[in-house]
């Protein structure tokens, strides 16, 4: 009875695992795949230059920059009150004499303000929105920054002075980090090198295959 009981805790536990192992191999191939042999598509919401292709698109993204919040005023007033009317029994008093303080500035506070449809092409990314349009030349590209908890991207580019943060939800996430940097490869020329590294990533995977226990079959 006890080794009926471990052997099927031994298969339900093999069998969760071989699933799991399952969907990231899936997913590596599909990554793999899409490397081979996807070289981008055409637009009908963009105005594509010459030998540009689209990678990857989301509507509904947003646009964040950093918005401070309201000041405040920070200090302490000198003088006395003097009473100027009476309503209802209540005497209104008016203060009279002297003020001193500051103005503490707000604190920086990221803030949507737009919202559009972001695309990725082998030549730039652009955000394309009701209020305001950001694109993102590959070609100035300093760097990208993925916040993959949030669902984010930030680009700096060496011709404008404020980065640029795309939001576009963390169920994305995996999707637009692997669309953009297959576009970069694209626009780098460097798409064999992201082949061979999923290949490798790929061929790890295959090895780390969860061993069935003896007592199930393979």
């Amino acid at each position: 009875m006890f080794e009926k009981h471990r052997a099927k805790q031994a298969a339900t536990a093999y069998e969760k695992a071989l699933g799991g192992w399952q969907t990231q191999r899936d997913g590596y191939a599909n990554l793999l795949q899409l490397a081979e042999g996807f070289p981008g598509v055409g637009s009908d919401g963009l105005l594509l230059k010459p030998g540009e292709a689209v990678f990857y698109t989301v509507a509904g993204a947003a646009l964040i920059e950093e918005r401070r919040g309201p000041g405040q005023w920070k200090g302490h007033s000198q003088g006395f009150s003097i009473p100027v009317a009476a309503v209802h029994g209540r005497t209104i008093r008016y203060r009279v004499g002297q003020s001193r303080g500051h103005l503490v500035q707000g604190a920086p506070v990221l803030t949507a303000i737009d919202r559009g449809t972001v695309y990725i092409t082998n030549q730039r990314v652009i955000f394309q929105g009701t209020k305001q349009t950001r694109e993102c030349l590959l070609a100035k590209l300093i760097g990208f920054q993925h916040s993959d908890a949030e669902g984010s991207t930030t680009f700096s580019v060496s011709n404008r002075q404020t980065p640029t943060t795309i939001h576009y939800g963390a169920e994305l996430s995996s999707a637009f980090d692997f669309r953009l940097d297959l576009a970069v490869a694209h626009f780098r020329g460097t798409v064999g090198e992201l082949v061979g590294q999923l290949q490798q990533d790929l061929a790890q995977i295959d090895s780390a295959r969860p061993l069935p226990p003896a007592s199930v079959p393979s």
